[in-house]
């Protein structure tokens, strides 16, 4: 549980306090002054303060202002007790600084759930990463159900982290993610030609906005020339999402376009579709030597199976041979795609319990924990 610093005169509301919080299960320093105890504040580094309002020398007003202006207490939570409970004393609080305000005299129930509250607010912030994700998928061979999962585990994304994702379709043909979030292609990244003029507001202003949210740089509704878009645009529309969004996935192309080769380059995890056919694996083992000739490295890779139909295929073991590889994720042929594709809306956006959404949703929670374990 959490170290907690209380800053109160009265010793009797201090002891009062300080039992309430080590009955919740954390560990508890009182003060009875306001000076000492910020000058304990600085040794201890608590997870949260708990400070009275009324107090001699310094009211826990002056306290929640002094600690907002420092770096290192800026986010530090700070519930303030007043013996007050109308809206200017609310309001007071929360100007000074604090995070939020009880009045007394609380409940030991009231003191736990606020405080409760106030840890999980920090923790999200402190979860979210402050540089982007970038997640690319390939194929290089259609009909393996690419697209279908980039659209799924953006939206995953999306549902678990509560923050910023955007799906990128670099198809320089017609794109396919439009047509599964039911949307109208009325920019894309055809609109962007000068890298070295492109900054976040004009990206930001080709993003089309799903309902969930999820945001999409779509492949433009005309085909394009096989090179665009070029190699030093991917890498800038990347760079700029990577420094502004928390997740930014990409459905590559199915083409070794330098579109293809600069999206490998700037993703932090690859992700290979194939299906459990032969054909799919012999081209997915193919691709990989050539990039493995070209010298290109990942900094994590994993290999996902997805079965687009019913039928009987390759086991899950002979397809680890073929590859030499251990697979990662295997996707069970899921009927409720097709109602899916019809309504626009991911299933992992859904409350079905079917194959893709269950495992789509797993790979989502594996990426989110990754994320958050770096920043505890």
């Amino acid at each position: 549980m959490a170290r907690i610093l209380v800053i109160d005169d009265d010793d009797q509301l201090l002891r009062m306090v300080g039992l309430m919080l080590e009955r919740g299960g954390h560990t508890v320093t009182l003060v009875g002054d306001p000076i000492k105890g910020l000058e304990q504040l600085e040794i201890e580094k608590p997870d949260m303060l708990v400070v009275d309002v009324m107090m001699p020398h310094m009211s826990g007003h002056d306290v929640a202002r002094q600690l907002r202006e420092n770096k290192e207490t800026e986010n530090l939570p700070i519930l303030i007790l007043t013996a007050r409970a109308q809206e200017i004393d609310r309001v007071t609080a929360l100007k000074s600084g604090a995070s939020d305000y009880l009045s007394k005299p609380v409940t030991s129930q009231e003191l736990i759930d606020k405080v409760k509250t106030l840890l999980a607010e920090k923790a999200e912030k402190s979860e979210a990463p402050q540089e982007g994700l970038v997640i690319g998928f390939y194929g290089l061979r259609g009909g393996v159900g690419q697209t279908t999962i980039a659209v799924n585990l953006a939206a995953s994304l999306l549902r678990v982290s509560q923050g910023s994702v955007a799906l990128v379709d670099l198809s320089s043909s017609v794109g396919q993610a439009v047509m599964h979030m039911r949307l109208q292609a009325h920019s894309s990244w055809a609109n962007l030609r000068n890298e070295s003029q492109l900054d976040w507001e004009t990206l930001k202003g080709q993003l089309i906005a799903h309902q969930s949210g999820l945001q999409l740089l779509a492949a433009p509704a005309d085909p394009m020339p096989p090179d665009l878009p070029s190699a030093a645009l991917t890498k800038k529309m990347l760079e700029l999402m990577r420094n502004n969004l928390q997740f930014t996935v990409i459905d590559l192309p199915h083409t070794f376009s330098p579109a293809f080769i600069a999206g490998l380059e700037s993703s932090d995890i690859v992700l290979q579709v194939l299906t459990p056919e032969m054909i799919s694996v012999q081209s997915a083992v193919q691709v990989n030597r050539t990039l493995a000739k070209m010298g290109m490295t990942f900094k994590q890779k994993s290999y996902i199976l997805n079965h687009t139909t019913a039928e009987a295929q390759l086991p899950r073991a002979t397809v680890e041979r073929g590859l030499n590889a251990r697979i990662a994720f295997k996707v069970g042929y899921d009927t409720n795609q097709g109602r899916a594709l019809s309504q626009g809306v991911p299933l992992t956006l859904t409350s079905a319990q079917s194959p893709l959404p269950t495992i789509v949703n797993r790979m989502g929670d594996v990426i989110w924990q990754r994320v958050t374990s770096k920043k505890s």
